[in-house]
């Protein structure tokens, strides 16, 4: 027979699985943004720099965009994520799903 302590142990494990696989999700997904923005970033300055019209300023601005960008587009799976661990849930068709989506 399982003692309440141990049912309350198994759903702590569970909601540690849960936040641990978020992380797992949110860290891939931000890897991948950030590898996307910095190839797109790259073209665009290799562009700009062809033309012989780009200065630093320019150069700062098109970064800033980009990682405002990958900022806003990754905020919703970010939060979607965050509230299912934090809410105890362990729902690995969400993490699969933002993965499916963002990620790899």
């Amino acid at each position: 027979m399982e003692s309440c302590a141990s049912g309350a142990s198994e759903d702590a494990d569970r909601s540690d699985s849960g936040a641990e696989d978020a992380d797992e999700a949110l860290a891939a997904i931000h890897e991948r943004g950030a590898e996307i923005r910095d190839r797109e970033v790259e073209t665009a300055l290799a562009k700009l720099d062809a033309r012989g019209d780009c200065s630093a300023a320019e150069r700062a601005a098109v970064e800033r965009l980009a990682d405002r960008l990958v900022a806003r587009l990754l905020s919703s799976p970010e939060r979607s994520l965050r509230a299912a661990a934090d809410d105890g849930e362990h729902d690995p068709e969400t993490v699969e799903t933002a993965l499916s989506l963002f990620g790899d």
